[in-house]
């Protein structure tokens, strides 16, 4: 049975304040006048084929994060990039103002900071894709689109669905690209002790011994997606 990795990605609108100027401005917390949070989800399972979209204009706002919600509870492990620090956080924050419980712990796969290990000169989603040779980003108009969005323009909101589509796409590529170099992978694989942690597979194969100064453990590498694995202690 395939592990159940949701990648998700989330799309939030600004928040209206009111200020005196445009430069060198610190916006006091009595100048916001109206909040951003999320304006729509991107959902897939790593089994499915395409990415579902869940949004304020086609769903309703409550009812988006319910099915969210519902999706976090169903998850064995969340994928994002950059999920841990900011699409998360937002999550559990609404589900806190809509008066849902608070999701599960959540088992993290968090791209992003695997990413930053990797010395690339910039880590940014678009652009670590596209050194990789996996595409990049939807283009859009920039800020004019969530504009457009909130204002109800539909032309503008299946903009939005698409490139929110997109980058739910676009990290499960540089996930599977990537997924041997995250060190902090979760063991996603059947009961079997010898399979694959990180993609699931059987074709492991032992390759050396690990050694500290109290244990040596068998070391593996997966002939599928490359990745390391250390089988149980035993004393040195």
């Amino acid at each position: 049975m395939a592990s159940k990795i949701l990648f998700l990605d989330i799309e939030t609108k600004p928040a209206v304040v009111a200020s005196f100027g445009i430069r060198d401005q610190h916006i006091g917390h009595k100048q916001i006048l109206k909040d951003g949070g999320v304006i729509c989800v991107g959902m897939k399972w790593l089994a499915d084929k395409k990415a579902q979209v869940y949004s304020d204009w086609e769903h309703g706002h409550k009812e988006m994060l319910q099915i969210v919600h519902a999706a976090l509870e169903e998850a064995e492990a969340v994928a994002t990039y950059n999920g841990a620090s900011f699409d998360l956080p937002k999550l559990q924050g609404e589900f806190l103002l809509h008066g849902l419980p608070p999701a599960p712990h959540l088992t993290q796969i968090d791209i992003y900071k695997s990413v930053r290990k990797l010395g690339y000169i910039c880590n940014k989603l678009d652009y670590v894709a596209q050194i990789l040779g996996l595409g990049s980003k939807v283009k859009h108009e920039g800020l004019d689109l969530w504009l457009k969005v909130m204002n109800g323009d539909e032309a503008a909101q299946r903009r939005m669905t698409k490139y929110c589509a997109g980058d739910v796409m676009l990290t499960e590529k540089v996930y599977k690209h990537v997924r041997a170099f995250i060190s902090t992978h979760p063991h996603m694989g059947a009961t079997k002790p010898l399979d694959c942690g990180a993609c699931g597979s059987s074709r492991t194969q032992a390759r050396g011994w690990h050694r500290t100064k109290a244990s040596i453990r068998q070391r593996y590498q997966c002939q599928a997606c490359g990745s390391w694995s250390l089988g149980n202690a035993q004393r040195a």
